[in-house]
């Protein structure tokens, strides 16, 4: 399962990077998501051991700890292991943000 399909399965919209115009969300909550590099073992001029990280931001503007419930099963069903923000005011937006990497 991709972290795509992870992420989707929790019912909250998501988008890799940003939402085009056509499909963005009339507003929060909403999740996007971006790599941020590859985690490798090696031995013997190979790989034996890669992991993709990535970085999931979900922006809200009311408290809902029943999503972030969803969002963190979802990924620890899944396999992935995170660590996660506190919720950050974004003001020029109006909507608050949370980090998770993973």
């Amino acid at each position: 399962m991709t972290i795509y399909q992870v992420l989707q399965s929790t019912g909250i919209p998501c988008a890799y990077s940003h939402f085009l115009d056509k499909v963005a969300p009339n507003g929060p909550p909403y999740l996007v998501y971006i790599g941020d590099g590859q985690t490798v073992r090696e031995a013997d001029n190979t790989f034996y051991w890669r992991n993709n990280r990535y970085q999931v931001e979900y922006y809200f503007k009311e408290k809902n700890e029943q999503n972030e419930a969803a969002i963190e099963q979802a990924l620890l069903d899944a396999g992935y292991l995170y660590e996660k923000s506190e919720d950050t005011y974004i003001e020029s937006e109006g909507v608050f943000v949370i980090y998770y990497t993973i």
